[in-house]
């Protein structure tokens, strides 16, 4: 079913959703949007063959959502596999953070001096989203898979930060094994509430994987890239293999998504 730009996969019944998960990159910030290509990029480096570029994205996608090094191990695991060859993942991490880096700095500072606006650099609808949920009274939370410093700066200069408060999570040096499950279950435990009341949005294997087995519902959000509208036709494939129950490519609509899910 289709309600504008909203894929619905499968029935659902109106609720009053009292927690939202939210992902970041991709999700609500473009700033590293990018970073799956630029590990692939990472490996087409040890192949040498771009017609594995594709497949390779993928790969990252699939373990979009954890701690950057689960990626590179596996790119390791590829390079193995394929050539042979001995990959080290903490070098190729080290790479690919100064490509990120150097990429999202960039992009920050464009909006820092006032060249750009940080809507520029958000999925498109983002800050409507996350008003009309906050005017709603539920409680929302924001986990990533990326450095928790750098999530922190990324959501000030974005100016989302305020919708979250305190419950910002992401991977920091005391806590190198940083898990959304956990992130999630600990959420609901503090509120009181089942996972049915739990809604998440996000563009990864990890947050949707995690709100689906929590009993929660799941918005896949299959975000292009900057300024290109439609769908990611790459995200939207493995989001609902994963079992996302609705695809959406932003939040044009979202006022309508939102009035849908709530039932009011």
């Amino acid at each position: 079913m289709k309600l504008d730009s909203i894929e619905v996969l499968r029935p659902l019944v109106p609720r009053q959703f009292r927690a939202v998960v939210f992902d970041f990159d991709g999700t609500l910030s473009l700033l590293r949007e990018g970073w799956s290509r630029l590990m692939a990029e990472i490996g087409i480096d040890h192949l040498g063959d771009r017609t594995q570029l594709e497949f390779l994205e993928r790969e990252m996608l699939l373990l979009s959502g954890k701690p950057s090094i689960h990626q590179m191990r596996r790119l390791a695991e590829i390079i193995l596999e394929r050539t042979g060859e001995s990959a080290d993942p903490d070098a190729m991490l080290q790479l690919f953070l100064t490509r990120l880096i150097a990429l999202s700095a960039e992009r920050q500072e464009q909006i820092t001096s006032g060249r750009d606006q940080p809507d520029n650099w958000t999925v498109l609808g983002s800050r409507a989203l996350l008003e009309n949920l906050r005017r709603r009274g539920v409680t929302l939370l924001l986990a990533s898979g990326t450095e928790l410093d750098f999530v922190k700066r990324e959501c000030e200069i974005l100016g989302l930060s305020e919708f979250f408060g305190s419950r910002i999570h992401g991977p920091t040096d005391q806590l190198p094994n940083f898990s959304k499950r956990t992130v999630v279950e600990d959420f609901l435990k503090e509120l009181g509430l089942p996972g049915e009341a739990l809604l998440g949005f996000g563009d990864g294997y990890a947050e949707t994987v995690v709100i689906k087995r929590a009993g929660g519902t799941m918005i896949g959000v299959a975000s292009a890239e900057v300024g290109v509208p439609g769908i990611n036709a790459m995200k939207r494939t493995m989001l609902i293999e994963l079992g996302a129950d609705v695809i959406v490519p932003d939040y044009s609509h979202g006022e309508k998504l939102i009035e849908w899910l709530f039932g009011v």
